[in-house]
């Protein structure tokens, strides 16, 4: 009886781990599913031109489809003129999220 209470005990530990993880995950992000600067840098050179960046949201969506996910608002998303704030031809990391944060407002 002894070993079944404690048995008990780390099932319910586990599971309500499971049940806090993905909370927190949410909560990072503002509860949306935005991808970071790295997902979409796929050649790793800490910028992103727009044909990097039109092949990653390509990418990304191609992933989802084949999890079985929707992908409704792939087409909603900003030009790449309105990332380059400093209107050099390539979006940094800052300007990346900078432009997440105004997206989330």
């Amino acid at each position: 009886m002894k070993m079944f209470s404690k048995h008990i005990r780390l099932s319910l530990v586990a599971l309500s781990l499971l049940l806090v993880a993905p909370v927190g995950a949410l909560a990072q992000n503002g509860g949306r599913n935005m991808p970071t600067f790295e997902s979409f840098d796929l050649n790793g050179d800490g910028t992103l031109t727009e044909s990097e960046l039109d092949e990653a949201r390509e990418k990304r969506v191609q992933e989802r489809r084949d999890d079985g996910r929707m992908t409704r608002n792939a087409k909603n998303h900003y030009e790449f003129s309105r990332m380059d704030s400093d209107e050099d031809g390539l979006v940094n990391k800052k300007e990346f999220e900078d432009h997440q944060t105004r997206r989330r407002r």
